[in-house]
């Protein structure tokens, strides 16, 4: 309510919030449709490859078409902005250095593209909502140490399954519960693992027609499919939450809504876990990889929270009734997140209250790292997270620092040194990245801190 009041109050003085997105793939292009829902907020520049795309995320939200600009300098763009023209242009870098827009969205999904425009964008003391968690797990302890040092908000975004999270986590905490088990759901049949892009329009039912009016990106939608996102995700809440994997890429049951408080709970009362304090995945995909459960979270969100007082403990049960952990764990859980529907949330936050919906600790306390999806051979080229030779596996950061493991927004692009096997966890030692890209010279300024 006191954001909507302060939109309302910039929508009055004609002040709206600049809003410059880059990457129109399907949430770009979803998010500039709710904004255009909105009072108080524009989407002032969109910045995207292929200018297609970003013309069409445009339109599709009934955008006049001969209203576009499109901009190939800093002077073109802020001009268009200035006048109140919705413009398009390739470079995202020309945002960050905008004096025009105040905030900047990164949505391209690309590890080495949201290492530098957020970077940049934070060096010029932009407000930045990362929806690219795939970058925000591999450099994002050093992209919020600048957002601190520029006085400026670096945000998950709400409406993503880390930040519904975060949202659950921090109420919880705030009542004075324990965070017995905080994640998502999944939706992980026995074959998904081995998914490559190909199978996307197959496993998704998506059509020649949704494909191209969608803008989807079969790579970003395989990695939905075959594990990779789930990891990624329950990487950046953890280090936004300071919480941990129980093991190396989570337990993930096979769980219906009211098993979940038991399951995650620890051994000795019955459940997975050896600790408390971890983030899982509760999989609506029965133990026989084929059947969907009866009550499953599907693509909620859930926390496991812990009471000892016997008086909370006795409402609790009244009023939640899925219990477990001898009577002391409680599932809080939304069966949905809206993605890019509810990320005006975290812009508004940002530019009007200087809030993060949630953010990567300075020190990350885990790491999204990279296995093999099949058998390797020495000088094949790894190709990312999504793709068809990787996957990545949420594990520990002390473990992933001991053992020398690659994170997986550094594997795109690097070239075996040796053959690997089907699982197994790929090191640095064993693979020959590049070294001088963006994200790996952010990852090394990271590490060294």
């Amino acid at each position: 309510m006191f954001i909507r009041s302060l939109l309302a109050q910039r929508a009055a003085e004609n002040r709206p919030i600049r809003v410059g997105i880059i990457g129109t793939g399907k949430f770009g292009a979803g998010l500039v449709a709710q904004i255009s829902q909105m009072r108080g907020m524009t989407t002032a520049v969109i910045a995207d490859i292929n200018l297609a795309h970003a013309r069409h995320a445009y339109t599709s939200s009934r955008v006049p078409a001969d209203a576009i600009r499109a901009a190939e300098t800093l002077d073109e763009m802020e001009d268009a902005i200035r006048a109140g023209k919705p413009v398009v242009v390739e470079d995202g870098l020309l945002l960050a250095a905008s004096e025009s827009v105040d905030v900047i969205v990164e949505a391209t999904g690309i590890p080495e593209v949201g290492a530098k425009m957020a970077w940049h964008a934070l060096s010029n003391r932009k407000h930045v909502v990362m929806v690219n968690v795939e970058a925000d797990v591999t450099v994002g302890g050093i992209l919020r140490r600048q957002a601190d040092a520029a006085g400026v908000v670096y945000s998950m975004v709400d409406g993503d399954q880390p930040a519904c999270t975060m949202q659950m986590v921090d109420w919880a905490r705030t009542l004075g519960f324990e965070i017995v088990a905080a994640g998502r759901g999944t939706i992980l049949y026995a074959d998904d693992p081995a998914g490559t892009p190909d199978t996307v329009p197959q496993r998704f039912g998506f059509s020649d027609e949704v494909l191209q009016r969608r803008t989807i990106n079969l790579k970003m939608f395989n990695s939905f499919r075959d594990g990779t996102k789930a990891q990624v995700e329950m990487t950046a809440l953890a280090n936004a939450a300071g919480l941990v994997p129980d093991v190396r890429g989570m337990h993930e049951p096979s769980v219906n809504l009211a098993d979940i408080p038991q399951r995650f709970s620890l051994r000795e009362e019955g459940g997975l876990l050896s600790q408390h304090g971890v983030v899982e995945l509760a999989n609506s995909i029965a133990v026989d990889g084929k059947t969907m459960l009866p009550d499953p979270l599907k693509m909620g969100v859930f926390a496991v929270i812990r009471t000892e007082h016997p008086f909370t403990a006795e409402d609790l049960t009244g009023y939640i009734g899925k219990v477990g952990g001898d009577g002391h764990n409680f599932l809080l859980h939304r069966p949905y997140h809206l993605v890019a529907v509810e990320a005006p949330i975290s812009i508004a936050a940002a530019v009007l209250l200087g809030q993060a919906t949630g953010s990567c600790a300075a020190t990350p306390t885990a790491e999204c790292i990279t296995a093999a999806k099949r058998d390797l051979k020495a000088g094949e080229v790894l190709d990312g997270g999504g793709g068809y030779t990787v996957v990545g596996l949420c594990e520990k950061a002390t473990v992933a620092r001991a053992e020398n493991l690659l994170p997986l927004g550094l594997a795109g692009g690097g070239v075996l040194k040796v053959d690997v096997a089907r699982g197994q966890a790929i090191s640095y030692a064993m693979v020959d990245i590049q070294a001088d890209s963006f994200v790996a010279k952010l990852r090394r300024m990271q590490d060294a801190l």
